[in-house]
């Protein structure tokens, strides 16, 4: 057990690994990226012969993955092309499991008939999360993304159903092409009607929930995840197609997303989150469990099939031509309904036939064949699978090489970099406003300002610029704390372990140490020369106080004042050597406190005169830095000022972005991509001050 649950771990480790390293490399699918880790990861002794059982296969990552795909569904565009989905996903899909079928027979003469049939089955259902990795920066026409999204929804239904059927004819060794429709209609429909009765008592309880107050994130996320795990489990129990049981539920939750959103927005953020995390982790998962799983499959066919291989390659190559041929004539003459215009057709056609990837689906197909059959090791499972992995690296290799070629490349509404400027340019517009406008408080607005600044803050500092922003701000503070001491506002040997605290601590603040060495050296110079400037000063005015005592006499009273006074000063020095007290540290607490209270106004006002656009980025970083340290010192806690602080800031960006588009200086476009971004983060924000209270 404990070995099953290192080898997930890993697996998840390795998905989480390639869906990093694919933001720096976009121009590779991320599928193979993760086939490629599952492959290193096979080198690891755990998984020289890992298995994962096609039931639990089936109800862990399968499941929720078609409830997901069903729950985002567009229930009224689903409704409004049901001609297309029968014809794509049924009849398309029959026929060529059909074909495919008497094809691999006919190919592999030691292939059952029956065999043959669940093969073309597995490779039969495509993939539209696939096909979106693949045409992420494509433009690919409305019509036809809407037809692979609504496809894929339920041809994998129709694969799976016709799957078991071919296993069930091969297991039992009995097959009636009259029993076979009758059990696929039963299978089918019946999976649709329980997954539909199912998907309602899901969502009346969902709203019970919410209704009666229930609706907390720790009751209504999980009880959303265990939804498609018990559909699945129930259809199942019941004979009948769990997989189409669980996308019925997630059209169900679809068509009630105007009752669903009446839970809390915090709720709706946090359900969402969850799924979409879960979803990609899975979706990820699959291509490494086949890059795992891959060099064992092969191994096994090179020691019992070794002379087999290249008929395996070429029957999976002519399996994929075929199919995209059947598709491409499928489209071309307008049987998928989509009703593109005569002048379309063909271009529409070639891209449907090469979008048509096969993926997690086909991939969860081939690892839930049977390990055993009576006891004995499952015929031609290794070849199956084998076959099934070449048409899934062709059907995501040929797209990714064609279709640059064919489709333009996407034109967001937006431009990333151009929001992220009017990002930038939103926030420091609130920012400053609100120092403006709260000159009483400072460091409340300083606060508001570091939070606000951190939304902006989407790309990495420039470590150079920081490191000279740094360098800046360490210099003002010796010359603040400098010049306290000149004034007398702190002891010279306070202000000495001041600066002398700058560079010891110098690598929290990632800034030079050798600079601060220097500054703390032109620092205890300046000390010196102002101490025997000082002592020099105090020596010619005891001097002159005496002259002048002795040119006008004064009374013996007088006189005994005089020199007690001169006496404390010339002793005023070295009252720094007397033992310490307890009142002595809360001066000495309190002189730390006015330096750090001093130091940081000097240095955000430098920061604030400093900052702009370009270099926003940077002086964010110093500045939270700094306001880090301030809130650490002082130990500020939030107040009701802070807060009201933020509803001001916030009032503030809604009102540029107004001003920018009455103006006519935002698109449409972007005005309502910044309306919501700040209305997300006005939302986080306050629901996180609820909590906190």
């Amino acid at each position: 057990m404990l070995a099953v649950f290192y080898a997930v771990l890993l697996l998840v480790l390795a998905t989480i690994v390639a869906n990093t390293v694919y933001p720096y490399f976009p121009i590779i699918p991320q599928a193979f990226y993760q086939i490629f880790a599952g492959a290193l990861l096979s080198l690891v002794p755990l998984y020289h012969h890992f298995v994962l059982e096609p039931e639990v296969f089936m109800l862990l990552i399968i499941a929720p993955l078609m409830f997901y795909d069903g729950r985002n569904a567009n229930a009224k565009e689903l409704r409004e092309n049901l001609g297309s989905v029968f014809s794509m996903a049924v009849l398309l899909a029959i026929l060529t499991v059909v074909l495919m079928g008497y094809l691999s027979h006919a190919m592999l003469a030691t292939m059952p008939l029956a065999l043959a049939f669940a093969l073309a089955a597995i490779v039969t259902p495509t993939d539209a999360v696939a096909v979106s990795s693949i045409t992420t920066n494509m433009a690919v026409p409305e019509r036809v993304m809407g037809m692979l999204e609504r496809e894929s929804l339920f041809n994998d239904a129709s694969g799976l159903v016709a799957f078991s059927l071919a296993l069930t004819a091969f297991t039992t060794g009995e097959f009636s092409l009259g029993n076979g429709i009758k059990h696929f209609l039963i299978v089918f429909f019946g999976g649709l009607l329980i997954g539909l009765i199912l998907g309602l008592v899901a969502v009346w309880t969902r709203l019970y929930l919410v209704r009666t107050g229930k609706d907390s994130t720790s009751v209504i996320v999980p009880f959303d995840v265990l939804i498609p795990f018990l559909i699945y489990l129930a259809a199942e129990h019941l004979g009948l197609s769990g997989i189409l049981a669980v996308v019925a539920a997630g059209l169900i939750y679809s068509l009630s997303n105007n009752q669903l959103r009446l839970s809390s927005t915090q709720l709706q953020l946090v359900s969402r989150s969850t799924w979409r995390i879960l979803t990609s982790i899975l979706n990820g998962f699959v291509f490494v469990l086949l890059g795992v799983s891959l060099p064992t499959v092969w191994v096994n066919i090179q020691q019992d099939h070794t002379k087999s291989i290249p008929t395996y390659v070429l029957l999976a190559v002519i399996l994929y031509v075929v199919m995209l041929a059947l598709r491409y004539l499928w489209i071309r003459f307008d049987w998928a309904l989509i009703h593109s215009k005569p002048t379309e057709r063909r271009e529409n056609a070639l891209i449907g036939a090469l979008s048509g990837v096969h993926g997690t689906i086909t991939l969860a197909m081939a690892f839930s064949l049977p390990l055993t059959l009576h006891g004995s090791t499952f015929p031609l499972r290794n070849s199956m699978i084998f076959i099934a992995a070449v048409v899934i690296i062709l059907s995501l290799l040929v797209p990714t090489l064609l279709l640059p070629f064919i489709l333009p490349t996407k034109q967001l509404p937006v431009d990333p970099a151009e929001a992220l400027q009017e990002r930038k340019a939103l926030v420091a517009y609130a920012t400053d406003r609100l120092v403006q406008e709260n000159p009483d408080y400072p460091e409340q607005a300083q606060k508001v300002v570091e939070i606000l600044n951190s939304q902006a803050m989407t790309e990495r500092p420039d470590r150079r610029k920081v490191q000279e922003l740094l360098q800046q701000a360490t210099q003002i503070e010796v010359e603040t704390v400098q010049k306290l001491a000149d004034d007398g506002v702190i002891s010279s040997g306070f202000a000495n372990r001041y600066v002398r605290m700058l560079v010891l601590k110098s690598r929290m603040s990632n800034n030079n140490p050798f600079t601060n060495l220097i500054l703390w050296l032109r620092f205890v110079g300046h000390r010196i020369s102002h101490s025997f400037g000082r002592h020099g000063r105090r020596k010619r005015r005891i001097a002159q106080q005496q002259q002048r005592l002795q040119r006008h006499p004064v009374s013996p009273e007088q006189q005994q004042l005089i020199q007690q006074r001169l006496q404390q000063e010339q002793a005023a020095p070295h009252h720094g050597r007397h033992k310490r007290d307890p009142q002595a540290d809360k001066q000495r607490r309190e002189s730390f406190l006015k330096i750090e209270q001093d130091v940081y106004n000097n240095v955000i006002a430098f920061l604030t005169d400093v900052s702009s656009i370009e270099n926003q980025a940077e002086v964010n970083s110093v500045r939270n830095y700094y306001n880090a340290r301030h809130r650490r010192f002082m130990s500020q806690e939030t107040t009701d000022q802070q807060n009201e602080l933020f509803i001001q800031a916030f009032q503030h960006e809604y009102t540029y972005i107004r001003q920018k588009r009455s103006a006519q200086e935002l698109s449409p476009a972007m005005a309502e991509e910044l309306y919501q971004q700040v209305s997300t983060d006005q939302m986080l924000y306050m629901q996180e001050i609820a909590g906190e209270n």
